[in-house]
């Protein structure tokens, strides 16, 4: 099958029919799987989510109209106006050599995009960066929070309008990270190597312009395919019998589309490769659906199942996990919650219970202390309301 301006003797990984990405046709059964389900060993796409689900005119428009008339990363940064590259950081790699990945950066902290601009030229101009090289732009943020156009929340991203606004049943998720939600420009040959995330969540990706080839390991493979292939590595073309060996591993190997919206497990390693001519553009918010399955893979980052040069800080892990507690009480407190949501609410719970580290399973039996302690004062109040006479009224 070909598709819609990829060039016809583009390369592709090898596909099976057996690592398809689940398709679904409507909102309503992406949005199920999104909230509800198990992303692990999947990825759930929908085409033509991005009108479907109102993400069109999510990017920032001096960046979209950057994109629009070019074909290269260097001419998005070069034609990107000032107010917006001196107000948005983000990181740039190279791919100088066939499977790696390397950063363009200097030693000191780069605060805006205008800075990588400068360092970029000054890279083409020492020889130190080749001018033909594919680029990536990864992570690409504001500096500094700035208010939300849609909710007034103070944010980074430098979406607009993000699946966070249009899933009517957000709240109801443990987690969802749209502050720091990123967007990420590429080129042929360029893109995320391959990687585990540094938290065991899931992601909704949401692809404007260019094809991405991507492939997902299974769970099973969390930790060889990252010591096999090596992490960060990336399968250019042409590929060798032991590249086509890896891939032959994965469980999912597919293509994104322009104007997909998909859903995968960030827990598993990834990786993502961008193909054909033209400018590449994604972004992706980092969540959790409310699965016990899903809470309990939560539990295991930075333990001996997640790939130790992946991991988070310790301290913004317990963070983390602080909120997402605290997101599972205030549904389970809400009176308006339906039965059966409870009870997924009580599962995941008891994942966390049993998978968590010593942390998690603090923060679970504080709150249990504190429900034993609002029982007990509950007892009371009801042992002194039958103990206690009620004074009879006073007939006039």
């Amino acid at each position: 099958m070909r598709y819609k301006n990829l060039p016809a003797d583009e390369p592709l990984w090898p596909f099976m029919d057996e690592k398809r990405a689940v398709e679904v046709n409507t909102v309503e059964d992406f949005v199920q799987a999104l909230m509800f389900e198990e992303h692990l060993d999947r990825v759930v796409v929908l085409h033509n989510g991005i009108d479907l689900m109102k993400q069109g005119n999510a990017l920032p428009p001096g960046l979209n109209e950057a994109v629009m008339k070019s074909q290269r990363v260097c001419q998005v940064l070069d034609a990107l106006p000032s107010d917006e590259a001196d107000t948005m950081k983000g990181r740039l790699w190279q791919f100088n050599e066939k499977g790696t990945e390397t950063e363009i950066k200097k030693a000191d902290k780069v605060d805006t995009v205008t800075e990588i601009v400068e360092i970029l030229r000054e890279a083409n101009a020492d020889g130190s960066v080749d001018r033909n090289v594919p680029l990536y732009l990864s992570e690409l943020r504001h500096n500094k929070k700035v208010e939300h156009p849609i909710t007034g929340e103070m944010v980074k991203t430098v979406t607009t309008v993000d699946m966070y606004d249009v899933v009517a049943q957000r709240e109801l998720a443990p987690l969802w990270e749209r502050s720091e939600g990123g967007v990420f420009v590429g080129e042929r040959g360029s893109g995320s190597g391959l990687h585990t995330d540094q938290c065991l969540w899931s992601n909704v990706g949401k692809q404007w312009y260019g094809y991405k080839l991507m492939a997902v390991w299974p769970w099973s493979e969390r930790l060889s395919i990252l010591e096999d292939a090596g992490r960060g590595a990336m399968f250019h073309f042409p590929l060798t019998p032991e590249e086509i060996g890896y891939l032959s591993r994965a469980c999912v190997v597919t293509l994104i589309r322009p104007g997909d919206v998909f859903v995968f497990s960030g827990a598993q390693p990834h990786m993502a490769m961008c193909i054909g001519d033209n400018v590449n553009v994604t972004a992706y918010e980092s969540m959790l659906p409310l699965n016990s399955h899903a809470l309990a893979t939560l539990s295991r980052t930075n333990s001996k199942d997640h790939f130790k040069k992946c991991w988070m800080d310790d301290d913004d892990l317990d963070e983390l996990f602080e909120d997402v507690v605290d997101s599972l009480l205030g549904n389970l407190n809400d009176p308006s919650i339906d039965p059966e949501t409870r009870n997924e609410i009580c599962q995941c719970e008891e994942a966390m219970k049993q998978q968590g580290d010593s942390y998690v399973k603090r923060l679970w039996k504080r709150e249990e202390r504190r429900r034993k302690r609002a029982r007990q004062h509950l007892n009371t109040e009801r042992t002194a309301a039958i103990v206690t006479p009620v004074p009879k009224r006073t007939r006039k």
